[in-house]
C-alpha cells in the first residue's frame, strides 16, 4: 500500500490490487468508500481504472478493422467481459514521492485482448483535491480500439444529492447494454440536483455531459470524458460516477460513440479531478 498526504488530506493506492485507490478523505472525512484491509477485489475498493475498454462488451463479440473477435468473460459472475483489464491486473510502481505517485501496468496479447498495450496512472493528491491521470499506449504492430474509465465509488449517505448537466441517458435492454435514448431528466433533474432513487437500481450512461458532476460536498471533474455512468444500487452505501471516454458496448457501435482508434506506438489518457468543498 501507498501513503500519500497533503495538508489535511490522505489517500492510498493498492498497486496490487488492480491499481486501485484505497481511500482518499479530506479532514478526516471519506470521501470516497474506503477498502476494508481484507479486500481481494478491486470492486471492494475505493476507484479503479478502466483499460483498454470501460464497462460491458456484449457478449464480449464485436468488429474492428475487417475481423471478429470473441473476448471470454473476465470475471467470474459477470456474463459479459466487463471493465477492460487494468483492473484485475498487478500495477508497479514507478515513482512515489510523499503527495505524489506513478503506476504502470504492461499487458501482453492474450484472448482477453488480442493486442499488447500499457497503462500509467499518475497520481497527485493536494490539500482538498486527488487528481489522476490514466494513460493507454499501444504496443502492438497494428491499430487497437480503445476507451478509458475511472470507477470511483463515492461515500452514500442519505438524501445525498447528485448535480450534473448532459444531453440525454440510454436506457438499457434485458442484458443491460444500452438500447435507446431518452431525455437526461428520464431518471431525475440531475441537472438541478437530485437524489438517486434508493428503490431501484441505476445502471445508466448519460451521454454530452458537460464533464462536472457534484455530489454531497465533492466535485468531480473530467475534462476528456464524453460520458459518465452513474450506478446507484439500492442499499448500498456507496454511489459510483464514473468518467468514462466511451459508452458501454461502444465496440458495436457505429456512431460517434464509437470507440478511439490508436495507431501503433499511440496514446490516449482520461484525467479526473476529485475535490473537497472547502468548509
Amino acid at each position: 500500500m501507498i501513503q500519500l498526504r497533503s495538508g489535511s488530506s490522505e489517500a492510498t493506492l493498492l498497486p496490487h490490487l488492480g491499481g486501485s485507490i484505497g481511500s482518499f478523505a479530506v479532514g478526516g472525512r471519506d470521501i470516497l468508500r474506503p477498502t476494508p484491509a481484507d479486500a481481494a477485489s478491486p470492486l471492494d475498493a475505493a476507484c479503479f481504472p478502466m483499460v483498454p475498454y470501460a464497462n460491458r462488451i456484449a457478449d464480449g463479440r464485436f468488429s474492428f478493422a475487417g475481423k471478429d473477435y470473441a473476448l471470454p468473460r473476465n470475471v467470474a459472475g459477470f456474463e459479459h467481459p466487463i471493465h477492460g483489464l487494468g483492473w484485475i491486473m498487478p500495477w508497479m510502481v514507478r515513482a512515489q514521492e510523499a503527495d505524489r505517485a506513478v503506476l504502470t501496468c504492461m499487458h501482453s496479447a492474450d484472448a482477453h485482448w488480442p493486442w499488447d498495450w500499457s497503462a500509467t496512472q499518475s497520481f497527485v493528491l493536494e490539500d482538498g483535491a486527488l487528481h489522476v491521470t490514466l494513460e493507454a499506449t499501444n504496443r502492438s504492430d497494428r491499430a487497437m480500439p480503445c476507451a478509458l474509465g475511472q470507477h470511483p465509488y463515492f461515500v452514500r449517505e442519505p438524501g445525498g444529492r447528485l448535480q450534473f448537466a448532459a444531453e440525454g441517458v440510454w436506457i438499457n435492454n434485458a442484458g443491460m447494454m444500452p438500447e435507446h435514448p431518452a431525455p437526461a431528466d428520464h431518471f431525475g433533474h440531475f441537472a438541478q440536483g437530485a437524489v438517486p432513487r434508493a428503490d431501484t437500481l441505476t445502471d445508466n450512461c448519460w451521454f454530452g455531459w458537460n464533464g462536472t458532476a457534484a455530489w454531497q460536498g465533492v466535485e468531480l471533474r473530467s475534462d476528456d470524458a464524453r460520458f459518465v455512468h452513474v450506478f446507484a444500487p439500492p442499499g448500498e452505501d456507496f454511489v459510483c460516477i464514473e468518467p468514462t471516454s466511451q459508452m458501454p458496448d461502444t465496440f458495436n457501435r457505429r456512431d460517434n460513440a464509437g470507440p478511439a482508434v490508436l495507431e501503433p506506438g499511440q496514446s490516449t489518457g482520461l484525467g479526473m479531478v476529485i475535490r473537497a468543498a472547502s468548509n
